[in-house]
């Protein structure tokens, strides 16, 4: 069952980046008085996030997971699982495949997709060709995705959108995004419903950044990072 679940849902954060991000996020929900995400346990029961480092005391370094689909995100629940011996071999070797293809990528066109935006309005990647594109694949329960956006947003306010665009794709649908703003305000250009185009750029690790140059290829890719700002304005003026 849990091999079944990794197969279809599998969202790892590491312990390291968590432990640490997660209990930032909890108290701020706190302080703001916002309901906070659920995390439920194996047996079904409700796990205090601040119990974390216990937690991982018990099932081990690096053994946890955290798992969801989109009725999940919707009801603001989290499971934690705990990673066996196999699921974690399954887990190294899809990472060291999947980094393979995502290398493979580099200097190589970028794969052209349409989505509509939160107003409606169809947009398509070649529109805008001639300009440097940072796409950023998010969604609305990942934390370190929370984390970064305070930092992409002074990038948005640092740069002419006449040379480069910020887009922010995600899986989550239009009212999930909607009512994740009125928490976390993200002024990326955000494109809802975005899972085919997450699979065309092998999307398998959230929060990832993607730097396009103005002909169209993608020279840079970067994940969940506590210095996302100066990490992608090094590589976008270098490209202006």
């Amino acid at each position: 069952m849990q091999i079944k679940i990794l197969t279809r849902y599998v969202i790892l954060f590491m312990l390291i980046l968590f432990s640490n991000v997660a209990l930032a996020q909890v108290n701020k929900e706190t302080k703001q008085n916002l309901k906070p995400t659920t995390y439920i346990l194996p047996d079904g029961k409700i796990f205090n996030i601040l119990k974390f480092d216990s937690l991982s005391g018990v099932w081990g370094k690096d053994r946890v997971m955290f798992v969801h689909n989109e009725d999940d995100d919707e009801k603001g629940i989290i499971h934690l699982v705990r990673i066996s011996d196999e699921m974690k071999n399954k887990m190294e070797d899809k990472k060291k495949l999947n980094d393979q293809v995502m290398t493979s990528m580099l200097n190589k066109n970028a794969p052209d997709f349409e989505l509509s935006d939160l107003q409606g309005e169809r947009w398509s990647l070649k529109k805008f060709k001639g300009k440097v594109i940072i796409l950023n694949f998010w969604f609305t329960t990942c934390i370190p995705c929370i984390k970064e956006i305070p930092e992409l947003n002074k990038l948005v306010d640092e740069y002419d959108p006449k040379n480069v665009v910020f887009l922010g794709l995600t899986f989550n649908n239009s009212d999930q995004v909607r009512k994740f703003l009125t928490k976390h305000p993200f002024k990326y250009t955000l494109f809802p419903a975005s899972k085919e185009v997450d699979k065309k750029y092998n999307i398998s690790s959230w929060p990832a950044s993607i730097v396009i140059d103005r002909d169209g290829k993608i020279k840079k890719i970067i994940y969940s990072s506590d210095k996302i700002h100066d990490e992608l304005k090094n590589e976008i003026n270098p490209l202006l």
